[in-house]
């Protein structure tokens, strides 16, 4: 089989994973090569499948990268699906998560001049990041006292641009975030990890295994998708304790095989499984 991981020409930060997961298929007898989205000499259609993994670059150029998903998907068998990974670009799919009756991180849709429409959310501690967005990229936190200081920020920002308020939840420094990995419909590990912001590193925890109310949270989350071949979870305690999705990463999460080099063999699987 011949698979391609689909990354980007120049990744913001390196990859843990990539060298392991490349190795994974080639212990299996696969060939398997990096190719990069925004490559134009590159040829998915060579290959029998591709799973997309550090596209980090996207959120930049969005359109650019919805085109290449959607004439990938045309070419190729792409994983996750494409219209699973059109329909996460954008994080107002939380408010979709809402509707079903999960409980989400309160979140407000902003533009750049506009964050006074994020209401009460100022009167506490509060995180702003964009609609599209990955890893920590144009992420801040900012006290009651900073909502000036936010504005000045985000008057930086491209105004064409969608932002997200959400309340900043003393557990992020307490518990931290949980981050449910699911692979091919089973959720295969934990990892506790404490969120970032602009310029910071990623500090993870774990394997720990998943349990109770973080994986049935998570499974209900997913439900509605099809044919996913991973998907990631993030979830945050709010002032009550309660269990609040923060991410539902179902385009190209980390999803720390690194930690769990079982949850790899699995997701080897299931590509072997889903290109046939």
């Amino acid at each position: 089989m011949k698979v391609a991981l689909a990354t980007c020409l120049v990744l913001p930060e390196p990859d843990p994973d990539e060298a392991i997961t490349l190795e994974a298929f080639r212990r299996r007898g696969h060939h398997v090569e990096l190719l990069a989205w925004d490559d134009p000499t590159a040829h998915p259609e060579a290959f029998d499948v591709v799973a997309i993994r550090s596209t980090w670059d996207y959120p930049g150029r969005a359109r650019e990268f919805a085109a290449w998903v959607r004439r990938t998907a045309a070419l190729t068998r792409l994983l996750n699906p494409a219209e699973v990974v059109l329909g996460n670009l954008d994080k107002r799919y939380l408010a979709e998560l809402e509707g079903r009756g999960l409980p989400v991180v309160t979140s407000r849709w902003v533009s750049p001049d506009d964050l006074a429409s994020a209401g009460d959310l100022l009167e506490r501690r509060f995180v702003v990041k964009p609609s599209i967005g990955a890893g920590s990229m144009d992420t801040r936190f900012f006290d009651p006292s900073q909502v000036e200081e936010a504005r000045r920020w985000l008057a930086t920002m491209d105004p064409g641009r969608t932002f997200m308020v959400q309340p900043y939840y003393d557990s992020v420094d307490t518990v931290g975030e949980q981050s449910i990995v699911v692979i091919e419909g089973r959720a295969t590990h934990r990892v506790h990890k404490r969120p970032r912001f602009d310029g910071q590193e990623e500090r993870v925890e774990g394997p720990h295994p998943v349990a109770g109310e973080w994986e049935d949270l998570a499974l209900r989350a997913l439900a509605p998708y099809a044919g996913l071949l991973y998907a990631r979870v993030d979830l945050m305690a709010d002032d009550t304790g309660k269990w609040r999705i923060s991410e539902l990463e179902l385009i190209e999460p980390s999803l720390f095989f690194l930690q769990n080099p079982v949850a790899l063999e699995a997701f080897v699987d299931a590509v072997e499984r889903m290109a046939r």
